[in-house]
């Protein structure tokens, strides 16, 4: 199917373009002062994800102040140290730079193949709660050839707040539905949906655990497996 109205594709970041979950379980004990387990891992990388979703529902009902993402997972991190019994032997430094391996997630198998090639037709960019600072530092760890970055900071709003949509189309200079939203989430492309944009759903499986998703049945502009398989039907 060939759309020629797209003219910029704004990305969702984690999950979407990076494996966080992989990433995370992969490079944890080599900041820890003790190994964990793999089950323990998995409960560590799940929780310190869930932290920052915790969050931004509450930013967005308006039940706490704005934090960036990175202070959101220094935050968050600090508590699962404590639970883990980790926490009083780890001084500052070695905090802040596990808290940094937000900076550095690994990108999934056709990402950076399946942008460049979309990048080739379109505009690029990606549409992500995360600061600009982490963004940037993830793309240039993973060559994310990105033209550009919207990020958390830029609007002082977090997804799926109606105005990061709308806005991002406003600094692109494009109508709402010359831009299309991919990610792999439903509420983000739902909330993108509402606002005019077109929408491209990725299925990931692996995000949140060894066992794959269940795919359900998606009503999305686009629904495909990877970001090479939406160059072959958006081209």
């Amino acid at each position: 199917m060939k759309n020629y109205e797209i003219k910029a594709l704004i990305f969702d970041v984690f999950g979407t373009v990076v494996d966080w979950r992989k990433t995370l379980k992969k490079n944890l004990n080599d900041f820890l002062p003790k190994a964990l387990s793999n089950s323990d891992l998995e409960i560590f990388a799940r929780e310190w994800r869930k932290g920052y979703s915790d969050y931004i529902s509450d930013f967005n009902d308006n039940k706490t102040d704005w934090k960036n993402v990175d202070e959101i997972h220094k935050n968050k991190l600090i508590e699962i140290l404590k639970s883990f019994n980790l926490y009083n032997s780890m001084n500052k430094g070695s905090i802040n730079k596990l808290n940094r391996i937000w900076h550095q997630l690994e990108p999934w198998e056709d990402t950076v193949e399946g942008l460049d090639l979309l990048k080739s037709k379109f505009s690029i960019g990606t549409l992500s709660n995360g600061n600009f600072s982490l963004l940037l530092n993830m793309s240039k760890f993973s060559k994310l050839h990105w033209d550009f970055i919207f990020s958390g900071d830029i609007f002082m709003k977090y997804k799926p707040n109606k105005f990061v949509y709308e806005k991002a189309c406003d600094y692109l200079g494009l109508k709402n539905d010359e831009v299309m939203l991919v990610a792999a989430h439903e509420n983000d492309l739902l909330a993108a949906e509402k606002s005019g944009l077109k929408t491209g759903f990725v299925y990931r499986p692996f995000e949140h655990s060894d066992k794959p998703k269940k795919r359900l049945i998606n009503n999305f502009d686009y629904n495909v497996n990877s970001f090479i398989e939406l160059y072959n039907q958006i081209k």
